[in-house]
């Protein structure tokens, strides 16, 4: 447990005494309870977590903690935080651990900055070998991110196994339940997959990244944007040394079969600080190219429904921690230069010039699914005589009555790509809808599922744009979606809002 730099003062009734500890202050208190400061007879500290009472008479929950117990204790290593004592019969119940002074990751980065070459590599050594005695003992962490480590002056050392799972129990979380932090949860996680040890690989790899950096190999953004990018995009790891990039790249691949175990993990990281062997780099995936434009599908693939799995991750109660709360509205990568107006920071519409191929098109009687769903004009765009003769034209060179034509299939893709930091291969296009200047849009890919966009541009470039697949949610409907026309937002949630 970290020490917060002075304990908070105990508040009235609190007591005094926990076990065989004298309690001293507050550490802090969450969803499952309060962590006190105590000390043992010997004049040791300890860290006390004492459940709620209202959730210890829960049978369920009190089986959980239990297990917690079982499976914090038998985990044993310089990096990992020990388990000292607990009494899971008492009323409340409560764990004592050993208590670790100094900052976490998370704070030691945002008050400082990223840990230099040197540094970084013995952090890395550090990890991998919590995980390696985590995983021997038969254990996956399943929450390793940069609140969860302490920096003390003794090294690193992995905490907080309160989401823990034993490798060969079955738990007690419901079946398909997404456990973890967004950003730092495996692809086959997202998938529906269980978390094993290459879960934590995973976690480490992006660990890693954000120590180096100071920023999420994935960026920020909504947790549903976050799942798309961790499992169609290549982590962003500009700024991770050379020497440890190709270890990184390989723990973050999307495949877990290519991650190196823990064991392994170890041992590169191991000899790259010594440096006593050459790291040869993995096996890489090209980067992701811009898929040209394709009609749409005869049979469009069902969106990927990240939203679903969201709240079947709510479900479980004090054991997830997903929330989208303060988390940054903007998607693009962090890495993305600052942009001082929406308009510099996203990319030119190349629709706004028909190609030759485009101008020279021959109407057909019987216009196609894309020219039906993308060119059908709305009442408030024939009201006019100007726009009636407009309507006559060849689908390709149909414009609303703003004079903008409907932006075409690659210049979506392509400012879906920078706000998502890249695309699938197989992204498309599946529909598109556009009215005056607002676009909307679905896209499908059959390895990853799809994602909705809509944006608002004019004659030579995207405005302002916005990617996810939880539009039509009241809670967390953006202005973007608030002010669109309502043949825009009837589009993009044709089931209504709520």
């Amino acid at each position: 447990m970290s020490d917060p730099g002075g304990f908070g003062p105990l508040v009235k009734d609190e007591r005094e005494a926990i076990g065989p500890y004298r309690i001293v202050g507050r550490m802090g208190a969450g969803g499952m309870g309060v962590v006190y400061a105590g000390v043992a007879d010997d004049g040791a500290r300890v860290a006390v977590k004492v459940i709620h009472p209202g959730l210890a008479a829960d049978p369920q929950f009190l089986a959980r903690f239990i297990r917690e117990v079982d499976l914090l204790s038998r985990v044993r290593g310089r990096c990992t935080v020990s388990v000292l004592d607990s009494d899971t019969a008492a009323m409340p119940p409560w764990l004592a651990t050993e208590f670790v002074p100094g900052p976490t990751v998370s704070t030691y980065v945002q008050d400082n900055a990223p840990l230099p070459p040197d540094e970084l590599l013995s952090f890395g050594v550090d990890i991998a070998e919590a995980l390696t005695d985590i995983h021997r003992a038969g254990v996956v962490h399943r929450d390793l991110k940069p609140g969860n480590v302490i920096l003390s002056a003794s090294g690193a050392k992995v905490l907080d196994f309160g989401i823990a799972r034993a490798l060969d129990e079955s738990g007690l979380t419901g079946t398909g339940a997404l456990i973890g932090t967004p950003g730092w949860i495996s692809p086959e996680q997202y998938r529906g997959d269980e978390a094993d040890a290459a879960a934590d690989v995973f976690a480490w790899g992006a660990l890693m990244a954000y120590a180096s950096t100071g920023r999420p190999p994935f960026g920020t953004g909504a947790p549903d944007v976050l799942a798309y990018r961790v499992m169609s995009v290549d982590p962003d790891l500009s700024g991770v040394p050379t020497r440890v990039r190709d270890l990184v790249r390989s723990a973050l691949a999307k495949d877990r079969t290519a991650r190196p175990g823990a064991d392994e993990l170890l041992a590169q990281i191991t000899a790259l600080r010594s440096g006593t062997i050459a790291m040869p780099p993995p096996p890489r995936s090209g980067t992701i190219a811009m898929p040209p434009p394709v009609s749409p599908p005869a049979n469009r693939v069902p969106l990927w429904p990240a939203a679903a799995v969201l709240a079947t991750a709510v479900a479980i109660g004090a054991l997830v921690w997903v929330s989208s709360e303060g988390i940054p509205e903007a998607l693009r990568n962090l890495s993305d230069p600052p942009a001082s107006t929406p308009a510099e920071n996203l990319t030119p519409d190349t629709s706004a010039t028909p190609t030759p191929e485009e101008t020279t098109e021959t109407p057909t009687p019987t216009p196609t699914p894309e020219e039906t769903t993308s060119t059908r004009e709305t009442p408030e765009e024939t009201e006019t005589p100007d726009t009636k003769k407009k309507a006559s034209a060849s689908p390709s060179a149909r414009r609303s009555a703003t004079g903008v034509p409907c932006a075409s299939a690659s210049s979506i893709l392509q400012q879906a790509a920078t706000l998502n930091g890249g695309l699938p291969q197989d992204a498309r296009v599946a529909r598109k809808r556009c009215v005056g200047y607002w676009v909307a849009a679905e896209l499908d890919s059959p390895s990853v599922g799809g994602i909705d966009l809509i944006a608002k541009r004019n004659a030579s470039r995207f405005l302002n744009a916005e990617i996810g697949t939880d539009f039509c949610s009241l809670e967390n409907q953006s202005a973007l979606v608030k002010n669109a026309p309502g043949a825009i937002r009837s589009f993009l949630c044709p089931n209504g809002f709520g």
